[in-house]
């Protein structure tokens, strides 16, 4: 009964992840289409409430302090000392263009929990946003805090960028007796792309290139001491992810499987095939590589709709597999994972996932000038089916419908998150025909705000020329604002749109024209599509004749067609 207690253990690791998977894509200079850099970050978490968070820029007093508070709990952890200045935060970035995003990997329990920690991943990831100007030097700053605050949370795979690098960072707690966390930062070297979603990645690092790695000095004595690496053995071959977070087939399959859909769409299925049983649990020793290079240069939108997928046309697509339903749909009901005669099982964990709460693509665009360098494009509820809105760095203020405390998970509000969620919602019911309606909908209004932001650029050095660096940056703000209440609304009218199109299972369109002008308006088009014949055909081979309506005569062979015609409409 081993595999039984372990199948158990998995699934409720596994139920963790639900409440904390993320998924990260980090791009470098020379591996997108503009030479910016870029991060996308899926959140998910099934009970959060996705906002957008606004940290203005501020100076403050000497002997201001800080008050801390966990993430996702609102448990009050401490208070710290408050930085002299702190830089404008919109979302997961700063007006310097620095973005941090992140994934818990968990790691050794051993290692989990720390007395009198008072700094979590997320207040840690905003703390470095407020106080650095840098990648390298967010990263630095984390290192700082957590040694002189204490680390309150597991083990994470952070994304750090900056207009001109992008950094994977592995991090975890020294647990009990020590504060502080040990980590390993790797460059995303020029022209290529990374990846994570909950394991750890980062195994051997080179110890003589500080462009390309940074490290915690003590990592390596610090796990001979744990007992968790020989003393005797070569430095030089410690691996961080071998160590703090082993990999298995369950991680493989439900946590890597993701960073290899990511990596297949950006390098093609000839990646996907040569790590396609390192991603099923089946081959531990491919292990795929950290970072990979694109086939082509990737764009925005590129990196957009890569963190969209369900595993479209892979080996794990689930979209006409049992489960799916007559609308094919990738999506199956939470918890993903149940156990059987011969083990645990897991259905996908897709990218484009229910559970996501906020999500955001951040553009750090060294080509344009302060303050309109980089955008964060910032969207709510699950990704394949909400759209992004572009926030400039600079941006002072979140938007009326989508800033903190706007609704919350039980309590409805005009918001962005409910407007969302509710369309999505309404796409899962038949995803191939209304999650198509909706996706159309996400493109065409992205387009529109790719080419506001552009607006934006053009305009926005008229105003810094002739009114100064405090209107540009005014204007800019009003810009994202505006755009991204407008988004809020017009996903309110969608719904309602949506809703009328398909309500009771049809497809609803406009009447014809009254012929005559005494005519009344007739009602509107009103037709059945049904089920497709894949379907049908699937429920005649699994009920057999149940279904099946007794020949007529052939005397009553026309009248019944009159009939099944009359009834077709009813």
């Amino acid at each position: 009964m081993k595999w039984l207690l372990l199948a158990i253990v998995a699934i409720a690791l596994l139920n963790t992840l639900a409440c904390l998977g993320c998924s990260n894509i980090l791009v470098a200079r020379g591996a997108s289409n503009d030479n910016s850099t870029m991060i996308a970050y899926n959140s998910d978490g099934q009970s959060f409430y996705g906002y957008m968070t606004s940290l203005p820029r501020a100076d403050h007093p000497a002997g201001a302090t800080r008050e801390v508070f966990e993430f996702g709990t609102g448990i009050f952890k401490g208070t710290i000392p408050e930085a002299l200045h702190t830089y404008n935060v919109i979302g997961n970035m700063n007006e310097h263009g620095v973005a941090i995003g992140e994934t818990t990997f968990g790691g050794l329990d051993s290692l989990a929990d720390q007395d009198g920690a008072i700094i979590d991943y997320y207040s840690l990831m905003w703390l470095a946003l407020q106080r650095s100007t840098t990648a390298r030097e967010a990263i630095a700053t984390m290192d700082t805090l957590t040694k002189t605050y204490g680390y309150a949370s597991s083990g994470e795979s952070f994304s750090v960028s900056d207009p001109t690098e992008a950094w994977h960072v592995d991090f975890i707690g020294k647990g009990q007796g020590q504060k502080g966390a040990v980590w390993v930062a790797m460059r995303v070297p020029d022209g290529h792309i990374g990846g994570h979603a909950n394991q750890a990645r980062i195994t051997t690092w080179p110890r003589d290139d500080p462009a390309a790695a940074l490290w915690a000095p003590d990592i390596v004595d610090f796990a001979v001491a744990k007992g968790l690496y020989p003393k005797t053995a070569d430095p030089l071959a410690f691996s961080f992810a071998d160590t703090f977070d082993p990999l298995t087939p369950f991680s493989a399959r439900v946590c890597e499987a993701r960073v290899w859909d990511l990596f297949q769409f950006a390098a093609g299925p000839q990646f996907g095939a040569q790590y396609l049983d390192y991603a099923q649990g089946k081959n531990l020793s491919n292990r795929m590589p950290l970072f990979i290079k694109p086939n082509r240069e990737l764009a925005l939108n590129d990196t957009m709709w890569a963190m969209r997928q369900h595993y479209e046309e892979t080996w794990f697509d689930s979209r006409e597999l049992l489960g799916a339903g007559p609308y094919n749909s990738p999506y199956r009901a939470r918890p993903i994972t149940f156990s059987g005669p011969d083990g645990s099982y897991s259905f996908n964990r897709n990218l484009g996932y229910v559970g996501t709460f906020f999500h955001f693509v951040a553009h750090c665009r060294s080509r344009m000038s302060t303050p309109a360098g980089s955008v964060i494009w910032f969207g709510v509820d699950d990704a394949s089916l909400s759209v992004r809105v572009p926030m400039y760095a600079v941006s002072s203020r979140a938007p009326a419908t989508w800033g903190y405390g706007v609704g919350a998970t039980g309590r409805w509000a005009h918001s962005a998150y409910w407007r969302m969620n509710a369309v999505a919602n309404y796409a899962y019911s038949r995803f191939s025909v209304i999650g198509a309606d909706v996706q159309s909908t996400v493109v065409a209004t992205e387009e529109g705000l790719i080419e506001a932001v552009h607006t934006a650029d053009m305009h926005y050095p008229a105003v810094l020329a002739s009114d100064g660096l405090t209107a540009a940056e005014a204007y800019l703000t009003n810009v994202s604002v505006s755009n991204a209440d407008a988004v809020t609304d017009k996903w309110a009218t969608l719904w309602t749109s949506l809703f009328v199109k398909y309500r009771d299972g049809l497809v609803v369109s406009p009447p014809t024209p009254p012929a005559h002008p005494k005519d009344l308006p007739p009602p509107p088009d009103c037709t059945s599509p049904g089920y497709d014949t894949a379907w049908l055909a699937r429920v005649i081979k699994d009920t057999g004749n149940r279904y099946l309506i007794p020949q007529s005569s052939d005397a009553l062979a026309t009248h019944e067609l009159r009939k099944r015609a009359l009834m077709s409409k009813r």
